[in-house]
């Protein structure tokens, strides 16, 4: 049936030009720009009284592995406690101390003194001359204990049950426990090895958060170049789908942060400790694979609306989605062993999560079939 005058109309105002297709390109990258560099001036603006939201997003970030370092340290210092048991029975602790760390969120750090070392500072009071004899950072210890109100409870329980002892030697040490509150235990901070290493942390950390704060004006303008290949008809779904698409986007990078880190760090530590190696964290490399992980399950978690556009534009049907099921549940399976750090179970988390997104989109296509423009099916009579 040959192409009517109204054929024509319609046809032209539901197509572009290549050219036309460029402009609205370059028109759609310059906004998306705009709205990250917008993001970004935002992130590094002083707030007032107030650091800017980049300063307090490096803070924030460093939540969940500080949260696993001071978990780490503290079942560290219980195996200590338990590996010391007997020596700590002979010297007169309770027999329940290796489970102390935990209950008062403290690490147990044991040293050994000379029992006249202890009588000094005991026999002193709190002006006394921390020993000598006792290493530097040791010495710092006393030094601050002694200062404390706390100082005179604290000397007189630890060395009633260490120098009084009647089965040690006057010339052999004892042993002593010193207790320190775990967010204070310079082992729980992360550490940056070059002075202008915080500066490039800072400058790291705005672009993404400028990436975040600009991802509603991205998608808007990722929505309105695919927008401009659509049918009058079906312009309308990029203003139904931009919610959904950021709405995703920020779920995939919550999950990844509330969620997946918490698991991947605790299952990697387990290794540090069954091969015991002192993990020594820095600020740097953390802050890289913190801020990559999140963006990259906020990108993957788009697939439903990537199989709706794939579907609108005829690549793909509902049916192709249902008959190859099994062959798209391992390619998600490939993508979430890519994209993901190298622990099983934030490759877990994607997967499930990618599994229920696929059937997702699937129901997003059912719940939007594709209408057959007029021009179609005038061409098809």
């Amino acid at each position: 049936m040959p192409r009517t005058k109204r054929d024509e109309d319609l046809f032209d105002q539901s197509s572009m030009s290549f050219l036309e297709h460029l402009d609205e390109l370059r028109v759609c990258l310059i906004g998306a720009i705009m709205s990250i560099t917008v993001g970004l001036i935002i992130s590094v603006i002083p707030l007032g009284p107030y650091p800017s939201l980049a300063t307090m997003a490096v803070e924030y970030i460093q939540h969940p592995l500080k949260k696993s370092l001071e978990n780490y340290h503290i079942l560290q210092s219980q195996h200590q406690l338990q590996r010391k048991r007997a020596e700590l029975r002979d010297a007169g602790y309770d027999a329940n101390l290796a489970s102390m760390p935990a209950r008062l969120h403290m690490t147990a750090h044991p040293y050994y003194v000379f029992p006249h070392d202890l009588e000094t500072i005991r026999n002193a009071g709190v002006d006394a001359t921390v020993p000598k004899s006792l290493p530097q950072d040791e010495r710092k210890r006393l030094e601050a204990l002694k200062l404390a109100d706390n100082f005179g409870d604290y000397k007189n329980e630890a060395i009633t049950q260490t120098s009084l002892s009647a089965a040690t030697s006057p010339s052999e040490p004892v042993m002593i426990i010193l207790w320190e509150k775990i967010a204070e235990d310079p082992r729980s901070r992360t550490r940056a090895l070059s002075v202008q290493e915080s500066f490039i942390i800072f400058l790291k950390t705005a672009f993404f958060l400028g990436i975040i704060l600009g991802s509603p004006g991205v998608f808007y303008y990722f929505w309105r170049f695919v927008g401009a290949g659509l049918y009058p008809h079906e312009k309308r779904y990029v203003y139904r789908f931009l919610p959904l698409s950021i709405t995703l986007f920020l779920g995939g990078f919550a999950i990844a942060f509330f969620i997946v880190f918490e698991f991947m760090l605790a299952f990697l530590f387990r290794f540090n400790a069954g091969m015991n190696i002192e993990p020594d964290t820095r600020i740097s490399e953390w802050l890289n694979f913190a801020l990559l992980v999140p963006v990259a399950f906020g990108i993957a978690f788009q697939l439903p609306l990537a199989m709706f556009v794939l579907e609108r534009l005829q690549i793909f049907t509902i049916k192709v989605y249902m008959e190859k099921w099994r062959i798209s549940i391992f390619s998600v399976a490939c993508l979430a062993m890519l994209i993901t750090p190298p622990d099983p179970w934030s490759m877990m988390i994607m997967l499930s999560c990618l599994i229920i997104l696929y059937f997702g989109g699937v129901g997003l296509c059912k719940l939007f079939p594709r209408k057959k423009s007029e021009f179609e099916e005038e061409w098809q009579d």
